[in-house]
């Protein structure tokens, strides 16, 4: 027999009656959590591959300096479905000012990340 893991409710909306269901609260309390050992293998890889997660999230200096350079190669590899020819070094040289081998193709890395950056104001 499946075991219960929460209840439906009727609620009102702008005076529609809505049924949602409400689960119980975790974990459950009867019967009692049980981990075999396959969950519990499972269980510990995961806790493993946590700290190795939060080991890495401490070695980024600022979230900030991740997100730039993530955004930027997300940028580059989506323009890159449609034929663009960019690299990560073309796009940062170019928003150093320098000349770009590839303009047209920079560019169109760039617009993408103007609208990201416009799309998040």
């Amino acid at each position: 027999m499946p075991r219960k893991t929460g209840e439906y409710r009727i609620t009102r909306a702008n005076e529609e009656a809505v049924r949602a269901f409400i689960p119980y609260p975790l974990p459950p309390a009867g019967p009692p959590l049980r981990l075999d050992g396959e969950t519990a293998r499972a269980l510990g890889e995961a806790m493993a591959a946590l700290g190795k997660l939060v080991v890495a999230g401490d070695m980024v200096p600022s979230a900030d300096w991740f997100l730039y350079g993530f955004v930027r190669k997300e940028a580059l590899i989506t323009s890159q479905i449609e034929g663009t020819q960019a690299t990560l070094q073309d796009v940062m040289a170019f928003e150093a000012g320098e000349k770009a081998q590839r303009p047209d193709d920079v560019r169109e890395v760039c617009n993408y990340l103007d609208a990201l950056s416009y799309a998040t104001r």
